[in-house]
């Protein structure tokens, strides 16, 4: 048999052929990072080595300072799920396999995180081999009709088929064949009625602080400057609300939520309708569905009467509520951010906030366990030493113009005069405010710096949101008609680790000494009797070192 003696020809051919198949290969690497090349043509392979396929530990990252740590750390793990998707992935495909199977992340009556979930037709669809793994549809939704407490309407609420239901992936196929269109992105759904929206109080102290825990649920190393791997809601859908129903008067609904979450869309029942008229199937990345009626089946909300009870007995960090509210006092210019509060464990600064998709799964249960740790410990120090240093600011948020709810003038006029009393004598910072008579941003500025809130049971109350939880000295002071109680920002107050006291007349109470819910003939009106002398010695005892340095240490035993 004759050797085969290749010719010049046949080896320029080979090189020619070899140098265009590693380019082919590398192609993709070329563009991303050829920065960091290792190989032959200055391309990286991708294989191990310094290149960026290759994922550096969580501790590795964290060593670094924060803007390199957020910059080097991959985008589009399971719990960020932040990757820019192509036109070309407008669909999602599937093969034998079947449809991709929806996931239920977090649930409590009335809050749920999905992920791969459909919509057809205006019906929400779950897909699972395992429907007994799914918990029941009346925890998690209903059909949106208005919330009354007769018979008929609370069996109008239950869902039927129309609102959601669960199939197989062979049902999936059939109704959809081997494909859906793709919502990429986090969508936050409010499955509710207007009936509740309209309201401060109910917008951003339920429906709005219990999205966000159930949301916080995904990522328990938030830290006490605010910072999260969660990547920022894209849009908010409100299915059986038509566009500017669920503003309150004064806008500070639309407000919150442009300030907090600047990049989330809006879509309204018109745009979820159009969504139902294409009669195409979509599949939502991830979806933080809430449902009022859903939440009013629950446990908790039997016990606290506040639909956001159930979404805060979700695990979350402590620090939860931080990047909402860093979000918010940043867009009105505040200066509600102490130094504890920027204090936060080596390389996880103030440089991240809510829109910050980085891969939660590099951090390991210890990893987290170690984080949460130092950031208590980081967080709870330098409280301490900054409580002596910082001027306390008490805001009383008067109704005295509102026609409803509100003091008797004799002892309005003697709560001023005995706080005033307090600033003389200690040189604290009082402030008395009819908040409808400020702007939203001074509103919000105003409590953001605030230590101890106080009023009449209302809706300036809501704004204890903004204060700084962190704060161990942190207050709020409620006025009732004696025998009366109402439990809304008691719930809110706690919830966020402040202290919240009731006021009769003279007489306080706290948790866990709170009376029984009631609005007896008077808790209305505009004769509420109060001792300003007894109020401005809970304020003295609250402002006092020994009860911050004994909150300090309740605080980390919490």
């Amino acid at each position: 048999m004759s050797s085969f003696h290749p010719t010049r020809r046949d080896c320029l051919l080979v090189l020619t052929l070899t140098a265009l198949f590693g380019l082919f290969l590398q192609l993709d690497r070329s563009v991303v990072d050829a920065a960091r090349a290792d190989s032959l043509l200055g391309l990286g392979l991708g294989f191990g080595g310094a290149g960026a396929g290759s994922r550096q530990t969580y501790d590795q990252l964290r060593d670094k300072g924060a803007d390199d740590w957020l910059d080097d750390v991959e985008v589009g793990a399971k719990h960020a799920s932040a990757a820019t998707h192509a036109m070309a992935d407008a669909k999602a495909h599937w093969g034998d396999e079947g449809a991709l199977r929806t996931e239920v992340l977090a649930h409590a009556p009335g809050w749920t995180i999905f992920d791969s979930v459909y919509l057809f037709n205006g019906t929400w669809f779950i897909v699972t081999d395992s429907p007994s793994s799914i918990p029941l549809l009346r925890l998690m939704v209903s059909t949106g009709n208005e919330i009354w407490n007769d018979e008929a309407s609370i069996r109008g609420r239950e869902p039927t088929e129309k609102d959601m239901r669960i199939i197989f992936p062979s049902e999936a196929k059939r109704l959809w064949g081997n494909s859906a269109s793709r919502v990429t992105g986090t969508s936050m759904l409010v499955n509710d009625p207007p009936q509740f929206l309209d309201h401060y109080y109910h917008f951003a102290a339920e429906l709005l602080f219990g999205l966000w825990r159930t949301y916080a649920s995904l990522d328990p190393t938030i830290t006490p400057a605010g910072q999260t791997h969660l990547p920022a809601p894209s849009r908010m859908i409100f299915p059986h609300v038509s566009a500017g129903k669920w503003n309150d008067y004064a806008k500070m609904n639309s407000f919150l939520s442009r300030a907090i979450f600047p990049s989330m869309s809006y879509e309204y029942q018109n745009d979820f309708l159009d969504r139902a008229d294409t009669a195409r199937a979509f599949v939502f990345d991830r979806v933080v569905f809430a449902d009022r009626a859903a939440a009013f089946r629950g446990a908790e909300f039997q016990r606290t009467w506040r639909t956001a009870a159930e979404a805060v007995a979700l695990p979350a960090s402590r620090y939860w509520w931080a990047p909402v509210r860093r979000n918010l006092v940043d867009f009105v210019g505040g200066t509600g951010q102490s130094e504890y509060e920027a204090a936060a464990p080596l390389g996880l600064g103030a440089a991240a906030g809510v829109g910050v998709g980085v891969e939660h799964d590099l951090a390991t249960d210890d990893d987290v366990a170690l984080e949460e740790e130092e950031a208590i410990a980081v967080a709870n120090q330098a409280r301490a030493e900054d409580t002596d240093k910082a001027v306390p600011v008490i805001t009383y948020v008067s109704r005295q113009d509102w026609g409803r709810r509100m003091l008797r003038t004799a002892d309005h006029n003697e709560l001023v005069r005995e706080l005033h009393e307090l600033e003389k004598k200690y040189g604290w910072e009082v402030n008395i405010v009819s908040m409808d008579q400020l702007s939203r941003d001074e509103q919000i500025r105003l409590a953001a710096r605030t230590t101890i809130m106080m009023g009449v049971h209302g809706n300036g109350l809501t704004h204890l949101l903004w204060m700084n939880n962190q704060n161990p000295r942190a207050t709020v002071i409620e006025f009732f008609y004696p025998g009366g109680f109402a439990a809304d920002y008691e719930f809110t107050a706690n919830a966020l680790g402040m202290r919240h006291y009731g006021v009769w007349n003279d007489e306080t109470f706290t948790a866990p000494d709170t009376p029984q819910v009631a609005y007896p003939d008077g808790f209305q009106g505009n004769d509420i009797p109060l001792s300003g002398k007894a109020v401005a010695r809970l304020v003295v005892e609250r402002l006092a070192v020994d009860n911050v340095h004994r909150d300090v240490t309740d605080d980390t035993d919490a």
